[in-house]
């Protein structure tokens, strides 16, 4: 296998945006569940316990990684998104990279700064479709634009 083609920036960037949009899509599953991650929700034994930490853990740092990298594409490609700077799209990207920078910094702090600020359900619920409206946005365009993102 080689790695080398799996590192191009367009091979990055399709990574990069693909993984948040299914992060996206089950993040806002967890705030559905009042804020247990699915993972966690399905495999609730205590057995399970560090496998799914373990699990989860890596997968918010990649989350924060692959959200870090769009940004800084984004921030050196002139701030345009699918070929425009349409403001519903901005802030449907801007909704992903937050809560994927956050996700990555819950990887490693084990404390989900935008969960603490709030227990409310409905803020919760609210989020969530937030999440939703704003995967289902990106993925509209990112298919409409030839599947490029910058």
């Amino acid at each position: 296998m080689d790695i080398n083609k799996h590192t191009q920036p367009h091979k990055l960037e399709r990574y990069a945006f693909l993984w948040s949009e299914v992060r996206l899509v089950v993040a806002a599953a967890a705030l559905f569940l009042g804020g247990t991650p699915p993972l966690a929700f399905i495999f609730r034994a205590p057995v399970f316990y560090s496998i799914v930490t373990g699990i989860l853990s890596v997968s918010w740092i990649i989350s924060g990684a692959a959200s870090a990298y769009l940004l800084y594409r984004w921030a050196k490609g002139g701030k345009v998104l699918f070929g425009g700077k349409d403001k519903t799209t901005m802030y449907a990207f801007l909704v992903s990279v937050v809560s994927g920078i956050n996700l990555g910094i819950t990887g490693f702090t084990k404390t989900n700064m935008g969960m603490s600020l709030t227990s409310s359900k409905l803020l919760f619920i609210i989020t969530g479709i937030v999440y939703l409206l704003s995967a289902y946005h990106l993925f509209k365009e990112w298919k409409g634009k030839g599947k490029k993102v910058f």
